[in-house]
């Protein structure tokens, strides 16, 4: 998919060979993802592309234009951010709660 996106970019003269080519297959993820645009843009402009459909410039599988993409893992859980990210210290604010709250009870 990568190189008909670059073949593009050179026949229209935008962009020489971007990215390195030398990135190991991932089995089963290359046969089910490794040839798959997936349209998270509104419309389907993209889906006219040399990338949506055809056969592979490496000739090892077929592109496809997937414009209903879904997740494919679950919704992580995430850690809370660091502290020192807030723009008030959160320890800090709830302090200044209690201390306002005691005062007017």
């Amino acid at each position: 998919m990568w190189l008909a996106a670059i073949e593009q970019l050179k026949e229209d003269g935008l962009e020489d060979m971007p990215v390195p080519d030398a990135f190991p297959d991932s089995g089963q993820f290359t046969d089910e993802f490794g040839y798959t645009y997936l349209g998270f843009s509104s419309g389907t402009d993209a889906a006219q592309g040399r990338w949506a459909s055809g056969p592979a410039p490496d000739g090892r599988g077929e592109f496809r234009y997937d414009d209903n993409p879904r997740a494919n893992a679950p919704e992580p859980v995430l850690p809370p951010g660091d502290p020192r990210l807030y723009g008030t210290n959160p320890g800090m604010a709830g302090s200044a709660v209690d201390t306002v709250t005691s005062k007017l009870t």
